[in-house]
């Protein structure tokens, strides 16, 4: 990889990571609804495949990690390149407004939809309750902390010292800080969406800052992509482990600590790949055309508003078919809920106020 020429300019290919990892989060909520330890908003009576939820386990242990360090590393290349007036601005027009915009609509949204699916009576105290739930909108709340609340010299001076380290040293770093912060999640577990932000947002910080460093310090890049832990061989033998290790837990009910070890080597995992994928994904040439720039532009509207789709569908769909089609039923509601939200999309584009509310660029108006 040339250092030179890392993010030169505007980059298809890390685009198109980011807004796949996104997406990928309307995969794993339609998945919510098949039997699991985990309870959800609706929770189906069909069978589940071990096989197909032991790879969104294996999913679900990487994607807000390397959404977060693009994330922090696309930060620090908009205030290099044009200041740290410009990426406030930004974020308050990208991230922070969809949030709140989002915010309004979606917790009562979702209190309305489980008295539907329940047939309980809807009351205007639980529609104000219902704001005390995030639902999927912590990950913007996150980011905002991390973008508009935390000084910048904080990430420069990790930054320093990260640049310091060799690669397989600050990824045992990195393990060892996401760990510690994933284990005070469990501390307050069960006191509230906001109270349980406090370790998550810490631990995705750490991504974040990670991220955030490797562009700072790009001319580490190539020292980095050619390290001993970049090994695309290694990252899918692990990738393997930790998928067979999720089957294993699943298919033989396996108790006590055992069953966190595929989570553990997850955590492991979505260091190496975080890096790894960057630097993949940065050499991909592809043209920018209409459809890709579509899908780029579209990811975060579609996560926003696909939450109330899917799980209203995983409800309606699971009178539809049969108990046995449980990957069908998955990816039916995943279906629906990526067109549901592309229909709200180009309905938003049309308005420029709801375009400026949702963070979206509105539709050109052409001139004759």
């Amino acid at each position: 990889m040339k250092t030179k020429s890392f993010l030169s300019s505007r980059n298809i290919g890390l685009d198109l990571l980011r807004a796949g990892l996104i997406i990928e989060g309307v995969l794993l909520h339609a998945s919510r609804s098949l039997p699991g330890e985990n309870s959800w908003i609706y929770n189906s009576q069909r069978d589940p495949s071990t096989l197909f939820t032991a790879l969104l386990s294996l999913i679900h242990t990487f994607r807000m990690e390397v959404f977060f360090f693009l994330s922090g590393m696309f930060s620090a290349l908009i205030i290099l390149r044009k200041g740290r007036a410009f990426f406030h601005d930004n974020r308050r027009k990208r991230v922070l407004l969809p949030l709140l915009s989002a915010y309004i609509i979606i917790p009562p949204l979702m209190y309305c939809l489980e008295k539907q699916m329940s047939t309980s009576v809807i009351t205007l105290k639980g529609v104000l309750e219902s704001y005390a739930t995030l639902h999927h909108l912590w990950f913007l709340v996150s980011l905002s902390i991390m973008s508009l609340l935390i000084p910048n010299r904080f990430y420069q001076w990790c930054a320093r010292y990260f640049a310091k380290m060799p690669l397989p040293f600050l990824i045992a770093l990195l393990i060892v800080l996401g760990n510690l912060f994933f284990v005070l999640k469990f501390l307050t577990k069960g006191q509230g969406d906001f109270i349980n932000l406090i370790p998550v947002t810490a631990r995705f910080l750490v991504y974040y800052t990670a991220g955030y460093a490797l562009y700072i310090h790009r001319g580490n890049i190539s020292c980095y992509s050619n390290s001993i832990v970049m090994n695309g061989g290694l990252i899918a033998a692990l990738a393997m482990a930790i998928w067979l290790g999720f089957f294993m837990v699943a298919e033989f009910h396996i108790e006590g600590a055992m069953k966190y070890l595929p989570t553990l080597a997850g955590s492991v995992f979505s260091v190496l790949l975080s890096y790894w994928l960057v630097f993949k994904f940065e050499k991909i040439q592809i043209k920018e055309n209409r459809m890709l720039t579509t899908i780029i532009d579209s990811a975060l509207v579609i996560y926003l508003l696909h939450y109330p789709v899917v799980i209203a569908f995983s409800w309606l769909l699971d009178t539809w078919l049969p108990a046995q089609f449980s990957i069908i039923y998955v990816l039916i509601d995943f279906v629906i809920g990526i067109a549901v939200s592309v229909v709200c999309y180009f309905l938003i584009k049309q308005s420029h106020y709801a375009s400026f509310i949702f963070g979206v660029k509105p539709k050109m108006k052409k001139f004759t």
